[in-house]
């Protein structure tokens, strides 16, 4: 039964093999019957074939589907319906039954096979138009992140090359080529990220981390950014080492960090706080900005998804590779409003004190 079966699968992977498959289920059905075919409840059979059909039109085309019907109309009248073994119909009854069964397996299989390939089309469609809006989005997106830094740094090169200025000029000129190479860098580093999570080609290779180096090396690595707030950092004296990948957990921290800074106004507090429970890892980067609109905020960690579209910068990948690099470590993250105002992301990741947790299992 087993090797029939995959023999069926076989066939079914085949386009090719329709017909054949068609021919096989229409014959394996009527044998299961048999044993109804000298008995009065021979009109159970066609009911049987009817539904045969019905699951053949569900993945085949029309032409197998027609076969399919043909085949078993033909097979109960020579099989089943009295006298046995002959195309000829005795009873008035039978030969009304016969011909509706006939018209309705084929209309039900036709139909079947024609709804499923409009569906098919629909879908197609529908995946053709996602993907036309998500290029555009993502063209538009990274045309816009890439040309600025790219502009200035041209800019500013040409400048440095062909004209002779005061050394603060110089510095002034070199400063906006280095940011401007940092963002470029973060744009390239974010879809690198991306491409990561939507291959699986993210291999964890944690090790034991001390938090306060984590952040500080991210606050350093923003640098400018953060010049703007107050910066609070809550962590435990007693805070133990943590068990993470720390290429990973330094990008999401950026990130939130990064996404904080772009919304909160200047003066105001962005802070994280960090603590260990129960064997886990818990974090939380809070701001004073706007906050999400009630109706956006399931939506924060989507790709390409962006509050305010009409805003400059960013492609809306930041969050989303926030999600998939805590997920990565089995940890989950959450985004919220908070009562007073501003936004506050929580970071729950499991993070063992007495043994080493094997994260790539």
């Amino acid at each position: 039964m087993l090797k029939l079966l995959r023999i069926m699968i076989a066939i079914i992977r085949n386009r090719k093999n329709h017909n054949l498959l068609a021919v096989l289920v229409v014959s394996l059905v009527a044998v299961m019957c048999s044993p109804l075919a000298q008995t009065d409840n021979y009109h159970l059979v066609p009911y049987l074939l009817l539904f045969a059909v019905s699951i053949l039109a569900t993945f085949m085309n029309v032409v197998p589907v027609l076969i399919a019907s043909t085949l078993s109309a033909l097979i109960w009248n020579f099989f089943f319906i009295p006298p046995h073994y002959t195309f000829h119909i005795e009873k008035p009854e039978d030969i009304l039954l016969f011909g509706m069964f006939f018209m309705i397996a084929i209309l039900n299989g036709v139909l079947t096979s024609k709804l499923r390939q409009t569906s098919e089309l629909a879908q197609k469609a529908h995946f053709l138009s996602e993907s036309d809006k998500l290029y555009k989005t993502l063209f538009n997106s990274i045309s816009h992140e890439l040309r600025i830094p790219v502009s200035t740094i041209m800019g500013a090169s040409e400048n440095l090359a062909t004209n002779s200025y005061p050394q603060e000029i110089e510095k002034e000129l070199t400063h906006e080529i280095f940011t401007a190479s940092l963002r470029l860098n973060r744009v390239i580093e974010n879809l690198l990220s991306m491409s990561r999570l939507e291959t699986g080609r993210i291999s964890l290779k944690p090790d034991w981390h001390d938090i306060n180096d984590l952040v500080n090396k991210v606050l350093r690595d923003l640098g400018e950014e953060m010049d703007n707030h107050v910066i609070t950092i809550k962590v435990p004296d007693d805070m133990p080492p943590v068990w993470i990948d720390f290429g990973l957990m330094e990008q999401v921290l950026y990130n939130l960090f990064f996404n904080a800074a772009g919304h909160a106004p200047a003066g105001t507090e962005i802070s994280i706080t960090v603590a260990h429970s129960d064997n886990r890892l818990l974090m939380e980067v809070a701001d004073e900005g706007p906050g999400f609109p009630e109706d956006k905020i399931e939506h924060v960690f989507e790709k390409f998804f962006r509050i305010d579209e009409n805003k400059p910068g960013g492609l809306g990948l930041g969050l989303s590779i926030v999600k998939g690099f805590v997920e990565a470590h089995r940890g989950t993250i959450s985004a919220e409003n908070m009562e007073a105002g501003g936004a506050r992301f929580k970071i729950v990741i499991p993070s063992p004190l007495t043994e080493v947790a094997n994260l790539n299992s």
